[in-house]
């Protein structure tokens, strides 16, 4: 409707207007209302067309298959069937999941690590902050479908490569909620000595 409103604007601004695809008459007012109607249809099919291709993504995700494209550690099998491990990126996937979790990791050092140790995106370039925060906190790794804008969640029939327990110890770890316990020394020259090459 945006764009119908612009052509009928240039309309009565004087602009001839022609379609190479449709003969319509833009100069008299009977032809302006069949062109509006057309207009309208041509609104409502798109409406139905939306309407019926959501209908069909919530079919998949009520099976279980995710309708979009495979995240990092997957690979697509084609349409109607379930995401696979990636060979070679899952098992790395798993160890960025299990690094983070033992906290001993920033953000920031986890991608540095991942990258040292091969972790890559689609495209073959390191996995960057942001796509490490989003991987992290994806719960298609074990095994949940989850809906960005809707919120909505679905269990999934592709295997998982993390336990749901990890998923949460990481989920806190990024939250702030969880701390790793330190064990603190007493040593009787603790600050007083240092190493002459440190």
């Amino acid at each position: 409707f945006r764009d119908w409103a612009k052509i009928g604007e240039l309309a009565d601004s004087g602009v001839a207007i022609h379609f190479a695809t449709e003969s319509l008459d833009f100069q008299s007012r009977g032809g302006r209302l069949t062109a509006d109607i057309q207009a309208v249809i041509a609104s409502d099919y798109i409406r139905n067309l939306r309407e019926e291709a959501l209908k069909g993504i919530r079919g998949r995700l009520k099976q279980g298959l995710y309708p979009h494209m495979a995240p990092v550690g997957y690979l697509d099998q084609g349409g109607g069937k379930a995401k696979t491990p990636d060979p070679a990126c899952a098992p790395l996937v798993k160890e960025a999941f299990e690094l983070y979790g033992s906290g001993q990791y920033s953000i920031r050092s986890l991608c540095e690590e991942m990258a040292r140790r091969g972790l890559r995106t689609r495209r073959g370039g390191h996995i960057t902050r942001t796509g490490m925060e989003n991987m992290l906190g994806n719960p298609f790794y074990c095994g949940v479908i989850r809906i960005r804008k809707t919120g909505e969640t679905y269990q999934g029939v592709h295997e998982p490569l993390i336990t749901p327990g990890m998923f949460q110890r990481v989920q806190s770890i990024k939250s702030g909620r969880y701390h790793v316990k330190v064990h603190r020394h007493t040593y009787l020259f603790k600050g007083l000595f240092r190493c002459a090459h440190c």
